[in-house]
């Protein structure tokens, strides 16, 4: 399997209505940071999916051994 990660921004003007900034009137630009993740990997369990952020060890490294891969990729794209 694969993991693709695709990160892109959605800027737009906006006009700063905060009377405290000194840019108060002006046109400013804010953006939307958008995170994509494509998993190709051999699956999990339904039981385990609320744990795949995080990281951990393989105990029984025999199935890295049959699909190429740690099972480690959703937790590094979350530290990236």
């Amino acid at each position: 399997g694969k993991v693709v990660v695709t990160i892109s921004m959605q800027s737009h003007d906006v006009t700063d209505e905060d009377k405290d900034e000194l840019t108060y009137g002006q046109p400013i630009k804010k953006g939307i940071l958008l995170v994509e993740l494509y998993d190709t990997g051999i699956g999990m369990d339904q039981g385990y999916i609320k744990h795949a952020w995080k990281s951990y060890s393989q105990g029984d490294m025999s199935i890295t051994k049959m699909q190429d891969g740690t099972g480690l990729g959703l937790s590094i794209c979350k530290s990236l």
